[in-house]
């Protein structure tokens, strides 16, 4: 379990790291797929989940194995949930200025006509609904896109958004990021304590 944690640890921070150093030093937002973040959870979830298999391995009385039970089964109910939440892509380093000309942008270099609505992109060619939540103080953001089977739309929508902000010169919100990076800090010594902790 000791090995474990010190790998967890270092594998999250890594991630961490990754997208807050990523924002700041290409000054420019990132745009991942939400199945990274979910991999992620899955991870972050994992110890609880690890150390309820191991209990099961003892003997214990039948009324704390059941109450054992329950905790796998929330976390697999919880990455379900999550699942199905996080689709499309999240987007660091974003602001809503930016974020809307980018789009715009990206989706006239597709061929997309569309309506804008409130946190709602129709695609009208396609009858597709491109949905958008941001959080611009955080400079964070998801984009997914409902009601189209056509696993390539999106990330060529990403791609052009991505060209925008390499072609522009807009400084990324760097709020989540310094935050990530901060966190991986901190992940980062947990893993090197574990190290010398437990050796």
């Amino acid at each position: 379990m000791n090995s474990f944690l010190k790998d967890l640890f270092s594998l999250m921070s890594i991630f961490f790291l990754f997208i807050g150093i990523k924002v700041v030093f290409s000054k420019r937002p990132v745009f991942m797929s939400s199945r990274y973040f979910f991999a992620f959870m899955v991870l972050a979830f994992s110890p609880q989940f690890v150390s309820t298999v191991t209990m099961f391995t003892k003997d214990m009385p039948d009324k704390l194995g059941f109450i054992l039970l329950l905790n796998p089964i929330m976390f697999i109910c919880l990455l379900v949930f999550f699942w199905f939440q996080m689709k499309g892509y999240m987007a660091i380093g974003v602001s809503d200025d930016s974020f809307r000309d980018a789009l715009h942008y990206s989706l006239k270099k597709n061929s997309l006509p569309f309506e804008e609505q409130l946190s709602v992109i129709k695609l009208t060619s396609i009858n597709a609904n491109l949905q958008i939540a941001i959080q611009s103080w955080m400079g964070s953001g998801q984009l997914k896109l409902k009601k189209s089977n056509d696993k390539t739309i999106l990330p060529n929508i990403i791609a052009g958004i991505n060209e925008f902000y390499i072609e522009n010169s807009i400084k990324p919100n760097n709020i989540t990021s310094i935050f990530y990076i901060i966190m991986g800090v901190f992940m980062l010594i947990f893993s090197v304590a574990f190290f010398f902790v437990f050796p």
